[in-house]
């Protein structure tokens, strides 16, 4: 498409769509890189439930933060809106051929290969494992220092993830682990977001150390893959198998790319969004020792964790690692809360404002595990895992090893703060974390 007739798309487009602000493109594209969370509850504050921002080098994003606007967008057809192509930020991570980025039978047959690994059935028979990889890990953690919890927690949920999908050893997994944590440093950087970067000079030496630690990675995986495939006879049932027996739509057996994508899909999924999210738990508990007390008060009494389940669900509202649902990208017009929106135009659903809305959730700003004990949410209304057909597949795993962790360290340890207030957000990748790696100190404590 030529500058003119981009330049004539974008201002028909901008005359269809909700308002946006005063700023030029490249000032709104800062906003919302440094300032995730604040610049649209700024916006929302000032344009309301719907609004546009025109990133630089991207199509015009529409935030939609009423209940019935974000229903609309979950489970509008796919056929109308394409989920898959507002997480393409994650295709140098996964590759492009992951069920998470297609769109209609193939996801479908995708994410059927996938969904047994992470029933609840198959999550409970991972219990002992996961205690007992979490206790080994955090009585190694420091104590009585300032210490940033995001690599140890990204260490810890990474080693966890790789056992439950490949079932073997910590030591036959050290070297893909080793090199998963080097490999994954790039999601800090701006070069996922804007492949130009990626042919400037100081950026295409990032570029390419990431390129090839991709394909040490991709190496052992296909590795293991091979060595399953060669094994005499297992007793094992993880989500290796599954995929090494899986078919594709028209029934042919699923490619050894495709199943190296999938893997890696669940990997990333499987380990960065945990680790996101319990940094921000620790953070806020750290920030508020009464929320802390009542907590460790549960798990010295042994019993239900309806406050440590309440305090989990507390976190996924107030600091969640995603800030909407993945963006979906108009295919065919499609009308949602009067406005009708045309193709070249990306929807996100927002579930962070929506979550924060008074309304909804009285005094948002407040982190109130209470609210969430003997009253049940809507569906409309509460939204963690997103939701349509692309919600997380391993939210079941991850509310098991997020209350293993919580539990585990508030068991001996009390979490204080180590700044005078909780950490503004940063990007890494496609979700929202501590900025400076959740520095907190843990102190002993005498149970």
């Amino acid at each position: 498409m030529s500058i003119i007739n981009s330049c004539s798309l974008l201002v028909r487009l901008k005359s269809e769509l909700p308002p946006s602000g005063p700023l030029p493109s490249t000032l709104q594209t800062l906003g919302g890189w440094y300032l995730p969370y604040a610049y649209p509850e700024y916006c929302h504050s000032h344009l309301g439930d719907r609004f546009t921002v025109y990133p630089l080098h991207k199509p015009p994003l529409v935030f939609l933060s009423d209940p019935h606007d974000i229903r609309a967008v979950l489970t509008t057809p796919s056929t109308d809106l394409h989920p898959g192509a507002g997480a393409d930020v994650l295709t140098p991570l996964i590759g492009d051929r992951a069920f998470m980025l297609l769109e209609e039978d193939a996801h479908i047959y995708g994410r059927r290969a996938i969904t047994p690994a992470f029933h609840q059935q198959m999550v409970r028979q991972q219990t002992v494992m996961l205690d007992d990889m979490v206790a080994r890990e955090i009585a190694t953690w420091p104590l009585d220092t300032a210490l940033a919890l995001h690599p140890c927690i990204r260490a810890l949920t990474l080693r966890v993830i790789l056992r439950a999908i490949f079932s073997d050893t910590d030591a036959a997994l050290q070297p893909l682990h080793q090199r998963l944590m080097g490999m994954l440093s790039v999601s800090t950087s701006l070069i996922l977001q804007e492949p130009k970067l990626r042919h400037l000079p100081g950026w295409r030496t990032t570029w390419r150390r990431f390129a090839k630690q991709r394909f040490e990675v991709e190496q052992l995986i296909y590795g293991l893959m091979n060595r399953r495939r060669e094994e005499s006879s297992s007793h094992r049932v993880d989500l290796l198998d599954m995929l090494l027996c899986a078919e594709n739509a028209d029934g042919s057996p699923m490619p050894d790319r495709k199943i190296r994508d999938n893997l890696m899909a669940m990997i990333v999924a499987g380990h960065e969004t945990t680790t996101g999210e319990l940094t921000w738990a620790f953070q806020l508990l750290a920030h508020n020792p009464g929320v802390q007390d009542r907590l460790i008060e549960e798990i010295d009494g042994g019993g239900e964790d309806e406050y440590l389940t309440a305090t989990v669900h507390e976190t996924l509202r107030r600091k969640p690692v995603f800030l909407f649902a993945i963006p979906r990208k108009v295919v065919e017009p499609v009308e949602i809360g009067g406005w009708t929106y045309r193709p070249g135009v990306h929807l996100a659903a927002c579930t962070y404002l929506m979550h924060h809305n008074p309304e909804l959730y009285p005094e948002p700003e407040q982190f109130r595990p209470e609210r969430f004990i003997g009253e049940t949410r809507q569906a409309r209304t509460w939204l963690p895992w997103g939701g349509g057909r692309k919600h997380c597949l391993g939210r079941h795993f991850a509310l098991l090893e997020v209350q293993s962790i919580l539990r585990e360290v508030l068991a001996t340890r009390r979490v204080l703060p180590a700044g005078d207030r909780v950490e503004a957000p940063r990007w890494r990748s496609a979700i929202l974390v501590p900025r400076s790696g959740g520095r907190v100190i843990l102190r002993e404590r005498r149970v």
